[in-house]
């Protein structure tokens, strides 16, 4: 989960016809005590593997990879996910998603998901590394039965940090609408564009820092789970260094908003977190 150093240019224009275009579509369906594969479609650059040392409960573990390496202007990544029949999913990435400088095109990001009546689906991809003058769109759609729970964890950092880059121009949108039984209950925005360094710069929006998260949990117990996240975040006064959080929760819903100086300390957070729901774990390919 660390913007490690990386060649961050291709070529200078790269022709439409070279352009990476990845779907994925899968579904998890409930058997007894186990959950297993149902339909899956695969094309251009976007896999799914299922490692059994990803087995835990009785969850089935997903690891998404990009077979590309990373996406640049006028790549698009289409990622539908079903979870149906009392399945238990958990979704995760091979590695973080590096988004490369664009030539001017804008790279599409669509996560679709779906929980049905009965299921769990935690959706918990590694982070989203965003390289200066990269200029990506990416939208998060979900429902949620009203007995099913989602979990949702997405961290991105802006720049490769660990070589002092920032994400000081390009273009950043994100947008999330969550609906439970076909009623729209969470809906969530970013734009980022001009000046982005003065932006971020901004006490009231970044302070400077590179890295944040939302977590957002739904389920018909999420309230109850408050308490414990904001104690394993050191909230309201004992925040470790170089972090900044707020956790809330309402409506069958708990939302997690955190803020670092780099991915360590976003990491550290995110696992935190996690294990305070006492529903989740962190996916073991993260320890790779």
């Amino acid at each position: 989960m660390y913007a490690i150093e990386l060649p961050s240019d291709a070529a200078a224009t790269i022709p439409v016809e070279r352009r990476g275009h990845g779907r994925i579509l899968f579904e998890a369906v409930g058997l007894g005590e186990r959950t297993i594969r149902g339909r899956i479609e695969e094309s251009g650059f976007a896999r799914a593997r299922f490692p059994l040392s990803g087995r835990r409960r009785r969850a089935l573990e997903a690891v998404l990879i990009n077979t590309g390496g990373g996406l640049t202007g006028g790549d698009t990544s289409q990622t539908i996910i079903r979870a149906a029949e009392t399945a238990q999913l958990v979704v995760t990435t091979q590695a973080a998603e590096k988004i490369y400088r664009s030539d001017g095109a804008v790279t599409g990001i669509m996560v679709d998901l779906m929980a049905q009546a009965g299921t769990v689906l935690e959706w918990m991809p590694q982070a989203t590394i965003v390289f200066d003058g990269a200029r990506v769109q990416r939208s998060i759609q979900a429902e949620v039965a009203g007995d099913a729970r989602l979990l949702l964890v997405e961290p991105v950092i802006l720049g490769r940090t660990a070589r002092g880059e920032r994400f000081s121009h390009g273009e950043l949108v994100d947008s999330w609408r969550i609906r439970r039984a076909g009623k729209l209950i969470f809906a969530d925005g970013m734009v980022l564009e001009g000046d982005i360094s003065a932006i971020l710069d901004r006490r009231a929006c970044a302070g400077g820092w590179a890295a944040f998260a939302t977590l957002l949990l739904v389920a018909p117990d999420a309230e109850s789970r408050l308490d414990a996240v904001r104690e394993a975040l050191g909230l309201p006064d004992d925040l470790p260094d170089h972090l900044d959080a707020g956790v809330s929760a309402w409506d069958g819903m708990l939302c997690v908003r955190l803020l670092a100086r780099d991915g360590a300390p976003l990491e550290t957070a995110i696992r935190r977190a996690i294990t305070a729901l006492g529903i989740a774990e962190v996916p073991r390919i993260w320890h790779c």
